[in-house]
């Protein structure tokens, strides 16, 4: 069998893969330059880890 190069769903993971690149690239470049975002993001990270410690600190046997 000739080989005729990457097959069609090859192409399309790779176009799909290239596009959720150059969306992460362009939010973090956004978070990076505007104060605003980042303050936004800060905001976000800081309640996520307040959720993962209050699970932890139930999960956790007392001692």
């Amino acid at each position: 069998m000739a080989s005729g190069g990457p097959a069609f769903r090859w192409n399309v993971l790779a176009f799909i893969a290239t596009v959720a690149l150059v969306l992460f690239l362009s939010t973090a470049l956004l978070v990076l330059l505007d104060p605003r975002s980042q303050a936004w993001w800060g905001d976000r990270f800081s309640e996520l880890g307040t959720f993962v410690r209050a699970l932890l600190d139930a999960v956790r046997p007392r001692g």
